[in-house]
């Protein structure tokens, strides 16, 4: 691979390359709808061609071979930014459309569903979109390992809900999983590029951070990846300028971003974003984030949906202020000894976890969306018997697995699946038992 190229954009047309179509043709129609976009004003349209025709320069930049990464949440930003990518390689000849661009989104697993199921949609129609015009463009969501998610960190291990000071489920439920995707993205390639959404305009303490980072150059290595680089490509878009050019100008995978917009109207609020390192603010604060997240006193964008009309995410609510309340009386519901054997606020009781784990197959019952999957329960009662809380069960006796048509493994975590709780309130740890912890 050639030395990747770390130095500032390669100069920019003076126009932005003609667009071709899936067959190598001049695409005259896509030209014109991103050279004169009715009622876009004049200085966003220039800023959007500058970056379309930087976008194109650099793709086709032969000493730098590095895929692009595109974070994406979902939401406003990031959807621009995939949106200018997609314009740009069309602006590609065919032949020439070599690099491929990864669309890398986190899926926490206990995200608001509206916005889960959004942003499963996006992804689809981006990658079938791109497939039809011949760009290089495929879609990732990346999860936590089951052993790292929220169910079973909160209910398995015992974790308190998550504090500012203790915020423990960013990074197992986030930055991990990209992170992981984008080593092993680097260990294939020698490298990647990232594009992201920030911008100087979305706070004061984001514009420090990006007059810091881009003073020398835009494209900036990654400060624990080794083999990545960050390109804010839409640095100089204002928030004005990001929904009117999303508002006005048609999807290029097809379709329009009317949907995102109805989704910040309902919720009031911004985008969770794509976490790559500690630095990403907490989601909840005035953005689309987990229905979980207990970092915030109020989570703002749940109350916008419920104001909008989604009366079933009541319950969602409600589900996060109790565990809020668990959190906040350790004495109550919490062991005096923490798992590494010293006295303190220790995990959950296993009365109080197993009541978790009961109170929200409800909730996942009347909201009729899946919020905890049988592969979560199965490794739950699993560490339950890993830490001698419950017994474990027996196994049915299969001569030859195969003839049974599964294996042992699959009928261990079935039955640990079937395992019935502990009932609540009869079985628990109390203060003199010793039970490793």
């Amino acid at each position: 691979m050639n030395t990747p190229n770390t130095s500032g954009p390669d100069p920019i047309p003076a126009v932005p390359h003609r667009p071709f179509d899936q067959h190598g043709q001049v695409d005259n129609a896509a030209t014109e709808s991103l050279l004169e976009v009715p009622a876009v004003k004049v200085e966003t349209a220039e800023l959007a061609r500058s970056v379309v025709a930087e976008l194109a320069a650099r793709y086709q930049d032969a000493a730098d071979e590095r895929p692009w990464v595109v974070a994406f949440s979902g939401g406003k930003d990031s959807t621009l930014v995939a949106h200018l990518v997609c314009e740009a390689i069309k602006r590609v000849r065919p032949s020439r459309r070599t690099r491929p661009v990864l669309i890398l989104s986190s899926d926490t697993q206990v995200e608001t569903p509206a916005i889960e199921q959004f942003v499963a949609e996006q992804l689809d129609a981006i990658q079938t979109g791109s497939r039809a015009v011949n760009l290089p463009i495929t879609s990732h969501l990346v999860r936590p390992e089951l052993h790292e998610t929220f169910w079973v960190r909160l209910i398995g291990y015992g974790y308190a809900a998550p504090t500012r000071n203790f915020r423990w489920c960013t990074d197992r439920l986030k930055i991990r999983p990209s992170n992981t995707f984008l080593r092993q993205l680097i260990s294939r390639h020698g490298g990647a590029l990232v594009l992201t959404g920030s911008r100087f305009a979305e706070s004061g303490a984001r514009a420090a951070s990006l007059r810091k980072h881009t003073a020398q150059s835009v494209v900036n290595p990654h400060s624990t990846i080794k083999g990545a680089y960050l390109w804010p490509v839409i640095r100089h878009f204002t928030t004005e300028q990001v929904w009117e050019y999303l508002a006005l100008t048609p999807a290029p995978w097809g379709g329009h971003h009317r949907r995102l917009q109805n989704l910040y109207k309902e919720a009031n609020s911004g985008e969770c974003a794509v976490a790559l390192d500690e630095t990403t603010q907490p989601c909840g604060n005035s953005r689309f984030g987990c229905w979980t997240c207990t970092v915030v006193k109020r989570d703002k964008s749940i109350e916008g949906f419920i104001g909008s009309g989604h009366d079933d995410y009541a319950g969602l609510a409600a589900f996060r202020d109790w565990l809020c309340e668990l959190r906040d009386n350790p004495k109550r519901y919490r062991e005096p000894i923490r798992r590494n054997g010293r006295p303190g606020n220790g995990p959950l009781t296993l009365d109080v976890r197993a009541q978790v784990l009961d109170r929200l197959l409800d909730l996942q019952a009347d909201v009729g969306h899946q919020l905890i999957s049988p592969e979560e329960i199965a490794v739950i009662k699993q560490v339950w018997i890993s830490d001698r809380l419950i017994d474990p069960p027996e196994l049915p006796q299969i001569d030859d697995p195969h003839d049974a048509g599964h294996t042992d493994e699959e009928t261990r975590r079935s039955v640990v699946v079937d395992l019935p709780m502990p009932t609540i309130g009869a079985v628990g740890r109390t203060a003199g038992e010793d039970r490793r912890r």
